[in-house]
């Protein structure tokens, strides 16, 4: 079942996207105040958009062709690269799927070589520029036939997405009104034209021209994986152009309408598919529309519906020839959606619906943001934890160079789970034979076994989260810094831990049009080298509110992915109790702490085992409410460090990763 959010735009995906995937952040209005949100560039979205896509296009062509937005320049395939619009959304995802896939088809199968040499020669032997311009457009519409053939034998489980945009550009209701009229009933190279594009089209009527029906058969759409490469195209296409010409009257007749482009006036976009044809059929039978009585006149069309009808064929032209006219990005937007993309940006929904429970309102569910620190991402204000500010870099890059110190210490004591153990027990009543004591069974004593006891240690895997809200700067930052820090440089030294850093906060409204909670993966010990926390670590620092539990629930598939078959821990630090709220849930008090601590039963189940700490100030309370219900989310053994004594919870961790 589609959910609320989907529409024919997006059918054929909405299966595999959650609600949140087709619901901007971005929305016209705000439902509980009912005014006007901010208008802008989801650039979250467009960049799991480009991901997606990105990902069909790898699989369909087995080939690892970059897919990327325009944000000037060129906005048609160029043989190398798939070009996205910038305004690819969840109304238009699948066509634009179907668009990506169909220019990825070109890069795969087309011979642009072969085509600049085709006009080249045409040039040479001096063949007039418009009928080199015609022909162009003929051979272009056939290869889109024969590459969208091979797509569709090599991925057939992509269809839909090929439906969706042969629906957008080519069956149109506008296009079907004048297939089933006389508008393009008169003899002129134009009309040949407007009756070829759209052979795909059922209502097509292959006798309202002379020799349009030989046309039809000279292409032979069932047979078009006859046609092996592009040059056989061209000489296809010369053939069926030589062929209109001998159809017109004179020559003056075929020039009629010629060079008579539309105004480009939007329309409606040509939606509205006729149902029937799917565009890229070999053939969809010889059932075509006949004259008929009641066939509509030219001059029983309205001008509007004339030029309706004249911007859907400009529409399918420009595709033809150029590829369709797409938004471009600003340079700013488009550098943004590139450093998300670059930092794995990925959208979650976490949060429940408490019909009894004051503090949760609408749906309850909130998206979470989740990507990892990158320099782009950065420079481009997407972090809203961390800042290239240099302000305070110096003294930053001392609480960082602390942490790797306190680590490289740590490290050489965690040496020790590299080292496999042996004890040696010997007269015991059963094991190996020990051969020392053979002659010991002369003398009586049947006691000659020994048993080898070996201690190893098994692989093992850190998950620190800290919790970076506004509340936690200063020094409770700091040295949560030097204790992470300190940890993963141990854990580097040694064979058989992984260590992943991650950060807890929310987004702001200038950068993502509203509050998101939001997990910045900083340093994971299985792609990144220790160097990253030498030289960007410096950059992080503390902002926002605490989404606890909604970062822990939308992370937790990865959370239990990464400890399976391992000793694994989860080390959480923070210094107060759950608390956030949007547009779409108040996450507050007993319910937040409620769902925090089922995230926490749910890790607990699942063999992980918790160490959390509280860090409180110089004086704060130890038996304080908040400490009470900090228990309460983490557990009896969650404890109070004072912030003057945080370093040492490295310490603490270093002796359960070595104990027995």
């Amino acid at each position: 079942m589609f959910n609320k959010f989907t529409d024919k735009g997006s059918k054929y995906s909405s299966f595999w996207r959650s609600s949140f995937d087709t619901k901007s952040i971005f929305d016209d209005f705000d439902s509980s105040e009912d005014k006007p949100k901010k208008k802008g560039k989801d650039i979250v979205q467009l960049a799991a958009h480009r991901r997606a896509i990105a990902n069909f296009v790898r699989i369909c062509t087995s080939q690892d062709i970059p897919v990327q937005f325009t944000s000037g320049g060129d906005s048609y395939t160029d043989g190398k690269k798939v070009v996205l619009s910038g305004s690819v959304n969840d109304k238009n995802f699948d066509s634009t799927v179907g668009l990506a896939l169909h220019e990825a088809s070109h890069i795969v199968k087309t011979d642009f070589d072969s085509l600049k040499s085709f006009l080249a020669q045409m040039r040479h032997d001096n063949v007039p520029n418009e009928d080199i311009m015609n022909i162009k457009s003929i051979a272009n519409y056939i290869e889109d036939r024969r590459i969208d053939f091979y797509m569709y034998k090599s991925a057939p489980g992509y269809m839909g997405y090929y439906d969706a945009m042969y629906d957008k550009y080519f069956h149109s209701l506008h296009i079907d009104k004048a297939l089933k009229s006389n508008v393009w009933d008169e003899p002129t190279y134009e009309n040949y034209m407007n009756h070829l594009i759209n052979f795909t089209n059922i209502n097509r009527n292959l006798d309202c021209l002379s020799g349009l029906r030989e046309i039809y058969n000279m292409i032979d759409m069932r047979n078009i994986s006859r046609l092996s490469n592009t040059e056989e195209v061209f000489e296809l296409a010369k053939e069926v152009h030589e062929f209109i010409m001998n159809q017109l009257p004179t020559q003056d007749a075929s020039q009629d309408g010629e060079g008579e482009d539309s105004e480009g006036q939007e329309g409606d976009d040509s939606q509205g598919g006729s149902g029937d044809g799917d565009g890229t059929e070999v053939d969809s039978g010889d059932k075509e529309m006949t004259p008929s009585d009641d066939a509509k006149a030219s001059d029983d069309l309205s001008d509007r519906q004339k030029k309706m009808i004249d911007n859907a064929v400009s529409k399918q032209k420009d595709f033809i020839n150029d590829g369709p006219r797409k938004t471009k990005l600003s340079k700013k937007d488009a550098k943004a959606v590139n450093a998300m993309d670059k930092s794995e940006a990925k959208i979650h929904e976490a949060g429940e619906k408490y019909e009894d429970n004051s503090y949760y309102r609408k749906n309850g569910i909130t998206r979470v943001i989740e990507m990892d620190l990158s320099k782009s991402a950065v420079e481009n204000n997407l972090i809203p934890c961390a800042s290239t500010s240099t302000w305070y870099q110096e003294r930053k890059q001392e609480v960082i160079n602390k942490g790797l110190q306190m680590g490289t210490i740590l490290g050489r004591k965690l040496k020790i789970r590299n080292e496999e153990t042996s004890l040696k027990s010997t007269r015991r009543d059963t094991g190996r034979i020990d051969r020392r004591l053979i002659a010991e069974l002369g003398f009586g004593n049947d006691r000659v076994f020994s048993n080898t006891f070996k201690t190893d240690y098994s692989d093992a895997f850190i998950h620190i989260s800290i919790d970076v809200s506004g509340s936690m700067s200063g020094d409770k930052f700091d040295q949560a810094m030097v204790s992470a820090v300190a940890v993963a440089k141990a854990c580097s030294m040694i064979e058989g831990i992984d260590v992943k850093v991650s950060l807890r906060t929310t987004t702001n409204e200038h950068t993502y049009g509203q509050m998101l909670p939001f997990i910045l993966n900083a340093y994971d010990s299985r792609k990144d080298s220790i160097q990253k926390i030498k030289s960007m670590f410096w950059m992080l620092s503390s902002a926002g509110t605490t989404p606890e539990g909604l970062c822990f629930e939308a992370v937790m598939k990865s959370i239990i992915s990464d400890s399976k078959g391992k000793d694994s821990y989860f080390v959480n630090y923070s210094d107060g109790m759950p608390m956030f709220g949007n547009n779409d849930i108040e996450y507050y008090y007993d319910g937040a702490i409620k769902h925090t601590k089922s995230q926490i039963d749910t890790m607990k189940k699942n063999g992980i085992k918790i160490l959390s700490y509280f860090i409180g100030g110089t004086y704060s309370e130890e038996d304080g409410r908040e400490s009470k219900d900090f228990k309460r989310m983490y557990g009896s053994d969650a404890q109070y460090v004072n912030v003057e004594n945080v370093s040492a919870v490295a310490r603490t961790i270093n002796k359960k990763m070595i104990a027995k």
